[in-house]
């Protein structure tokens, strides 16, 4: 039973997150946007703890079904993320382009409804939510030349703009 309320648990993370965090003002936000968008290691960290989560989900997920086949498709996707250049590229281009997004999106929906493959419909979903607080590619090249910088020290609320 325990296992069921951790997955939904998870389910629910994908939901409540965006809800409460995107496009937030909040001082907390401002600081995570500021580094993820002057640190290539925070974004190295954030890309590995996207793969904890999905790693501890998996964990979850199979201790509760313990002959279900299909984990083994996510846990490749998830092998391919550990490189942090392709997870790099994945995540800006999930944020920038819509159309991988949308496919990505419906490829989820339709593949956690087939038996087994519920994993990856998550992991797919979890690869969107990290893609929404990821920089743009346009934020990242804005915020190298100081002269579009937003001045984050007065305004930290504008930062929220800028970063979206």
């Amino acid at each position: 039973m325990i296992w069921k309320i951790l997955i939904l648990f998870y389910l629910a993370l994908i939901i409540a997150v965006p809800m409460v965090l995107y496009k937030s003002k909040r001082p907390f936000m401002a600081k995570f946007y500021r580094s993820m968008l002057s640190s290539r290691s925070a974004r190295k960290l954030y890309t590995q703890v996207l793969l904890i989560v999905l790693l501890l989900f998996h964990y979850v997920y199979a201790g509760g079904n313990h002959a279900d086949f299909g984990i083994v498709f996510s846990t490749i996707v998830c092998a391919t993320l550990y490189s942090f250049r392709r997870a790099d590229k994945w995540l800006r281009r999930l944020h920038d382009e819509k159309k991988p997004a949308v496919i990505v999106a419906v490829v989820s929906v339709v593949i956690a409804a087939v038996p087994h493959m519920f994993t990856l419909g998550v992991t797919g979903a979890y690869l969107l939510l990290a893609a929404l607080f990821y920089p743009s590619g346009r934020a990242l090249s804005e915020w190298a030349d100081e002269n579009t910088r937003p001045d984050w020290r007065e305004h930290p609320e504008s930062l929220s703009d800028f970063y979206y």
